[in-house]
């Protein structure tokens, strides 16, 4: 059994602000930087809303550790296996002293974000941070205290980098650089092509040479401490956002679309390898020559023992887009997305499996009635069905070859799917055959519920673009149009029962109904971003899921409505509620979260930014026995401990 089961103990544990990852592991949060220290066992990784992962053995098993900041952390230093620093957006500036069991926030007199941190000197104890609009600060203490250096710059400063104490390169926005050679008490621009920004550099070892690498493929070269350069051709044009050198000769730069780049010559010449699934890789990590990791969107993590050659996976699970998820209690759970992904569990969500569906087409919706009898929808007119709780699924021909993108049932017999240019399609024998309604519009429709369930359940309702709200009083066989005066883009609906049902969507919308759909009010939401999916526990009991990680409750049908500390700000397209901590959301990257007890509510502040309209719904994978969630044979081969690497003795 792989080693990495211990990874799954250590991230149970782990309840990041009353939320608990369930896939990817050991968290789905984008990492953005990485070091370890000379050890090559003990290191660190941080990201996104707060996200700090602490390894002792090489990243084979991670724990998450608790920030006293939920804002995104950029970049890392790692003194040794005991102390770390870590910044920021809004100036934070974070150390540890005791391997991460507590981190302390350190003043730093500034509230631009900070991206890059570097240290110089055998004691490492100056360093140096730098950020938005030319921001550049500095230590003298290892970290504790901070002073701000003048760049005489205002651009966005990404990557900064010292050979010595004195020896220093800024980059950033728009091919900004700067040099320094007395430890930043004055710093030099230097002309550079502005087509492409800087996005890394980095000093090979404590020479006077250096490497910057930027968008396009964009290398340039140094020899003498930053005051003439030299770009370097390297053959490819993927964007690069990292560069390390394990020592004055050893060097990595790594960038979008999977792109490793390596040299052996101190920045001369680089090779390219080609990481499968071509992730997006933010930062990269060696401890020498042939030992090393790199790591980025969707808390993807790797690791290579032949310098860069071949990568494996440290981190676990599915990482593509899941545009849906349904629980039937709080154990069996199934979700959904793209190429044909459907996944399972049994367990609340503790192990994912991945089912196989027949299809690669992307599924957007997937409802059962019961442990056995189970449904999913999506892209051309896709409709999958399963009478053994999804251990299989078959096919089902359709009228259509539109989008479909809702589908709900009243019972085991009767349902319904909608989807593009007005499509409803019904069906009356459990989904074996479909017929196509009549809905007298082309827009695009999203969700589909019936108010109430069984026999006695013949209302149904259909919300989609342009504010579009469609009633059927008789299963489906002719609807109308239900005026509301709102023209926003409407995501979700469900019903608590059958009179009272929510729909949420663009902007913050909430409606709210007690008369089966034929009259809604709009409520108080309190925030101006998309809304995607509704799910009802009782008609008192609602949570709402959308952009940014937004996940919002209310206790009392809607009168008022409260934002839950969330563990992400990634998209979250769908949310299953069981009521108290049965909840699940999920969303892009994969992302499945659980409730767990620990939940609060924070104040929502109002969003500086017009928010952007949803893309397309979209996608994941899993193992639901003793091990952590699998992908299938198109994903990056797993890492196993070097123990796992020798043969059993006989």
């Amino acid at each position: 059994m792989l080693a990495l089961v211990g990874m799954l103990a250590s991230t149970a544990a782990a309840q990041t602000r009353g939320w608990l990852w369930q896939n990817p592991l050991p968290q789905g949060n984008a990492i953005h930087a990485l070091r370890f220290a000379a050890d090559k066992l003990n290191g660190w990784a941080t990201g996104a809303d707060g996200a700090i992962l602490r390894t002792e053995d090489g990243g084979y098993e991670w724990e998450s550790q608790s920030a006293p900041v939920s804002t995104t952390l950029y970049g890392l230093f790692v003194r040794d296996k005991q102390t770390a620093v870590a910044v920021g957006a809004r100036g934070v500036v974070i150390t540890t002293e005791n391997g991460g069991e507590r981190w302390t926030l350190r003043p730093t007199g500034v509230k631009d974000h900070l991206y890059n941190v570097a240290f110089a000197g055998r004691d490492a104890r100056h360093g140096w941070a730098c950020g938005t609009y030319g921001r550049i600060i500095a230590t003298t203490d290892g970290g504790r205290t901070w002073r701000e250096q003048t760049s005489g710059v205002t651009a966005h400063l990404f990557s900064i980098s010292f050979g010595d104490e004195k020896t220093g390169v800024a980059v950033g926005a728009n091919g900004t650089m700067l040099t320094t050679a007395d430890g930043g008490a004055s710093w030099k621009s230097q002309p550079q092509a502005k087509e492409f920004p800087l996005t890394g550099v980095a000093f090979a070892g404590e020479s006077k040479r250096a490497v910057a690498v930027g968008y396009g493929g964009l290398v340039l070269k140094t020899g003498d401490g930053g005051e003439t350069w030299a770009r370097v051709e390297v053959y490819q044009q993927a964007d690069l956002l990292s560069v390390y050198f394990a020592d004055e000769r050893n060097g990595w730069a790594a960038g979008n679309d999977g792109v490793v780049l390596a040299t052996a010559d101190g920045g001369g010449t680089w090779l390219p390898v080609s990481v499968k699934t071509q992730p997006r890789l933010t930062t990269i990590h060696f401890a020498d020559a042939t030992t090393g990791w790199t790591a980025g969107g969707d808390g993807l993590i790797l690791r290579t023992d032949d310098g860069g050659v071949e990568w494996r996976r440290l981190s676990e699970g599915g990482r593509e887009d899941l545009a849906d998820i349904f629980f039937l209690d709080g154990s069996r759970g199934w979700a959904v997305g793209s190429r044909g992904r459907i996944l399972y569990t049994s367990s609340g969500g503790k192990r994912w499996t991945a089912r196989q569906s027949g299809t690669t087409a992307r599924l957007t919706h997937v409802f059962f009635v019961d442990e056995a009898h189970g449904w999913a929808v999506g892209e051309a007119g896709t409709i999958l069905r399963t009478d053994d709780g999804g251990l299989t699924w078959a096919k089902v021909d359709a009228p259509v070859t539109q989008e479909l993108s809702g589908v709900h049932f009243a019972d085991e017999k009767r349902g319904l799917a909608v989807g593009a240019r007005g499509t409803i399609l019904s069906t009356e024998d459990g989904g074996e055959t479909w017929r196509q309604r009549r809905s007298d519009t082309i827009t695009w429709l999203e969700d589909v519920s019936f108010a109430g369930a069984g026999a006695s359940a013949s209302v149904a309702v259909v919300v989609g673009a342009q504010g579009m709200i469609l009633q059927t009083e008789d299963g489906g066989a002719s609807w109308r149009y239900i005026e509301t005066n709102t023209k926003e883009w409407l995501y979700g609906v469900a019903f608590a029962d059958k009179s009272r049902g929510f729909i949420v969507g663009e902007r913050g919308l909430i409606l709210r109904t007690d008369s089966a759909g034929a009259r809604w009010k709009q409520q108080e939401s309190k925030v101006k971003l998309n809304l995607f999916a509704v799910s009802v526990a009782t008609p008192l009991d609602v949570l709402i899921v959308g952009e940014q990680g937004r996940v919002m409750q209310t206790r009392d049908g809607g009168e008022t409505w409260d934002a839950l500390a969330s563990a992400t700000s990634v998209p979250l397209f769908a949310v299953a509620y069981r009521g108290g901590s049965a909840a699940w959301v999920a969303g892009r990257g994969g992302a499945i979260l659980r409730r767990t007890d620990a939940v609060a509510t924070v104040n929502i502040p109002r969003p500086k930014l017009p928010p952007a309209l949803r893309g397309k719904k979209p996608n994941s994978d899993a193992d639901d026995n003793n091990t952590p969630p699998t992908l299938n044979e198109r994903d990056i081969p797993r890492a196993l401990p070097p123990d796992k690497k020798r043969p059993p003795a006989s």
